[in-house]
């Protein structure tokens, strides 16, 4: 497996570090690596929703036939199930599903007739909004959160401060949601309850999804900024007679981002699956409702075209972190084990 490690002087070279004389090989070995496992892990998200929908009770031909009355209800059932191919054996519905997805072709929607994919991309603009604004919340109040903690001079507040990253990862999103939807819907009255397209609407919603993710940036920033900050790099620094401020956010907050870099991705992933409890609470337009839709109807080709795009999202965020990670620290060494 290859590993990311840090190269330090008198250490003996291996793989890809800073010279790129040796590094070219190791770097594409890397790559494709990385590149086979994010294939298993579409793979394996693919694999999971369809068993998972298959073991759930009930499916698309109960749905289809819901509210139907008579004594010939199990045959409607059976002849439903046989339209849609549910009668097949499971492992055949599964290959078939999974040789469509390879050529691209999820098929159609149960329900609306129309093609999953299609459906997915009409609503994926609605939380890929929701989802940026998040990340760019998250990135500031989780950046700004971590800096502040480390220029407070009075201990109460500092202590105080650094409960917060915790309280906030621990917090569920949707309680989080349900405090703001409570406070600019009910309360003061500047959003809609049941959906807003207003930017105020957009950033009381990415508010909710951000807080979590800034919480987690915030906790691994405060670690490496005070790890930062005991360098001996830094108390040179200081020699130089810098203010706390400008040593703070001049040179240790630069050498500490590297680790919420390499988090990048999963903050991405963490953005993309709190859309789903969030445009719930917010009953904001989006995949989130069109996947809680799909699962409450047993719409399998649109439960796996939602679930399989998503996680190709999050395999190439994390795949460009990979590749980026080297280019950004050029101390950092590829070990080939």
């Amino acid at each position: 497996m290859a590993t990311l490690t840090t190269w330090r002087p008198g250490a003996r070279r291996s793989g890809l570090q800073a010279a790129p004389r040796s590094g070219g090989a190791a770097f594409v070995r890397y790559l494709g690596k990385r590149l086979l496992y994010g294939v298993i892990v579409l793979w394996g998200a693919f694999t999971a929703s369809f068993f998972l929908l298959y073991i759930l009770p009930g499916d698309a031909a109960g749905g289809l036939t819901f509210g139907a009355e008579g004594e010939d209800i199990q045959e409607l059932l059976a002849e439903q199930r046989r339209i849609l191919g549910l009668d097949r054996p499971v492992l055949v519905q599964y290959f078939d599903a999974l040789w469509g997805a390879l050529r691209g072709d999820f098929g159609d929607s149960i329900y609306q007739r129309r093609p999953a994919t299609e459906l997915y991309f009409e609503s994926f603009g609605h939380t890929l909004e929701l989802a940026v604004t998040g990340l760019i919340l998250a990135v500031i109040i989780g950046v700004g959160l971590a800096v502040l903690i480390e220029l407070v001079d009075w201990k109460w507040a500092r202590e105080t401060l650094l409960s917060l990253p915790a309280i906030a990862v621990a917090v569920p999103p949707f309680w989080i949601g349900l405090l703001l939807l409570q406070l600019f819907a009910f309360n003061l009255g500047v959003i809609s309850s049941t959906g807003s397209d207003s930017v105020l609407g957009l950033l009381v919603a990415s508010l909710g999804l951000a807080i979590p993710g800034a919480g987690a940036i915030a906790q691994l920033l405060t670690a490496n900024l005070r790890g930062s900050l005991t360098s001996p790099y830094i108390e040179t620094v200081r020699n130089w007679g810098l203010s706390r401020r400008a040593v703070v956010l001049r040179h240790a907050l630069r050498n500490s981002l590297l680790p919420v870099v390499t988090s990048f991705g999963t903050t991405v992933g963490l953005m993309f699956g709190g859309t789903v409890l969030t445009e719930t609470v917010f009953s904001r337009l989006g995949v989130g409702r069109v996947i809680v839709d799909a699962v409450d109807g047993r719409d399998t080709p649109v439960v796996l075209v939602c679930v399989t795009v998503s996680a190709a999202i999050f395999v190439v965020v994390n795949f460009v972190v990979d590749a980026l990670y080297p280019l950004i620290d050029k101390r950092i060494a590829l070990e080939e084990r």
